[in-house]
């Protein structure tokens, strides 16, 4: 009903509150016209069934810990500010600021002096208390109450220890130096992927070699095994038929597929490594604790799959009908942001430059605003909004509220013209049974269906 889209969106709004000019006439009447959601064919009938299943599953666990996060930064920044303005955050900056001289003595980049004390607070810190509550769980037996004050330790307040642990995988699968120098370099490449990601669902190898050799080669086009440029994006019920594709890309299963179709068979085996030691990492708490297992060690990944659809589905909403390959319009820029963890906001900048470092992004964007190359379809670009805000205008319809919010960076485009490109970027088809380009495809573009 519109009244509980409503209230939705209100919820979603006060949470992260905290926190081309359209010629061509084709064009224009897909954007003007009423959104019209064909029949879901037989297939993506059963994605979708799967999809509700796992949101029924997934969400209300997830929102119980995620909206609590959020209560909790509400409460240490005193309902003031935006996020990350809180004293705990204020105590980590300083933390972080007088230890410095120290990080910097492990780290290839000064700026990433704060690294050594994350990976102490996610690497030590939070698989103590992790293990602690096992012998909890073996000597008394499983506890609700004990499991939700993990989880809400573990993703932090506004569920920032998430954030950095999502971040910092996806920073280390592009830096192909590492992060750290030697001699600390080889023990410490990857140590987000395959050692503090565990404890927050991530499958060791999804991001190392499924990230960033599929999705950054393919590009949201046919053989990105999470592309999301099949269906419209401004629509709740696609997405729910977009969760399983999260699924199947999160435990490794459609990369190694895909990386086989490729003839890609060492990059194939890493995969199944790094799927084999989640497997382990699973099997052995579970023959101990089936509980304690599907409670500490399984659940994450779930939280991990809900969670990254949003911000993939939010990443790549956007398509220039024109040219499906355009980054400038297929990926988003957001400025000002309520939470901009190591500028990944920029994420055009990431994919124009995937091996480029965090600190370099904005004076990349500023480069390329300079030689034209946010005004030529333009940019898709949004200001003062959060990417789960965003995500949740762009499946409520929510139009006007994304035209507000919608940067133009040629200052040209009317309110309407906002709307209009929004829904035509919206519900533009790069293949799938709804591709509706009228333009002869190359290149990643590889097939229609």
């Amino acid at each position: 009903s519109k009244a509980t889209v409503s209230v939705l969106y209100w919820f979603c709004l006060k949470m992260c509150k905290d926190t081309m000019e359209v010629t061509d006439l084709a064009m224009k009447k897909l954007a003007e016209a009423p959104l019209k959601h064909p029949n879901l064919l037989w297939h993506e009938k059963c994605w979708f069934v799967v999809g509700v299943v796992m949101l029924f599953t997934l969400f209300p666990l997830t929102v119980v810990t995620v909206a609590s996060t959020v209560v909790w930064d509400f409460l240490d920044r005193g309902f003031m500010g935006r996020p990350q303005d809180g004293l705990m955050f204020w105590i980590a900056k300083k933390i972080n600021i007088h230890t410095a001289w120290f990080g910097e003595k492990f780290v290839r980049n000064k700026a990433d002096s704060f690294m050594p004390n994350v990976v102490f607070l996610l690497g030590v810190c939070v698989p103590l208390f992790f293990l602690w509550h096992f012998q909890q769980t073996m000597e008394h037996g499983f506890s609700v109450k004990l499991c939700f004050v993990y989880h809400l330790i573990r993703l932090g307040p506004y569920f920032m220890n998430f954030a950095y642990v999502y971040t910092s995988c996806h920073k280390e699968c592009h830096n192909f130096l590492g992060i750290f120098k030697k001699p600390y370099h080889y023990p410490m490449q990857y140590v987000f992927n395959w050692w503090i990601g565990l404890f927050y669902g991530v499958i060791p190898s999804s991001f190392s070699f499924g990230h960033a050799i599929n999705h950054h080669k393919y590009n949201n086009g046919p053989k990105d095994v999470l592309s999301t440029a099949d269906k419209p994006r401004d629509s709740g019920r696609n997405f729910l038929c977009y969760l399983p594709r999260q699924f199947l890309y999160a435990v490794n299963i459609s990369t190694v597929l895909q990386f086989i179709e490729d003839k890609e068979y060492v990059t194939a085996a890493w995969m199944n490594i790094g799927t084999a030691w989640y497997a382990l990492w699973v099997y052995g708490f579970w023959i101990m604790s089936p509980s304690f297992a599907l409670a500490y060690v399984l659940f994450p990944l779930g939280e991990n799959i809900l969670l990254l659809a949003c911000i993939n589905w939010c990443w790549h909403s956007f398509l220039n009908a024109d040219d499906p390959e355009d980054d400038f319009v297929g990926s988003i820029t957001i400025l000002n942001g309520p939470i901009d963890v190591m500028s990944e906001d920029y994420h055009v900048v990431h994919h124009k430059y995937p091996g480029a470092h965090w600190t370099t992004h904005k004076p990349l964007y500023e480069k390329d605003c300079k030689e034209g190359l946010y005004t030529a379809a333009p940019a898709t670009m949004f200001t003062d909004v959060h990417v789960f805000e965003l995500f949740f205008l762009i499946i409520l319809r929510q139009y006007d509220e994304l035209a507000k919010k919608m940067v133009d960076p040629r200052g040209i485009w009317t309110h309407e013209d906002k709307k209009n490109a929004i829904k035509t970027r919206l519900r533009t088809c790069w293949w799938g049974p709804r591709f509706n380009l009228n333009i002869k495809l190359e290149g990643k573009e590889i097939k229609k269906n």
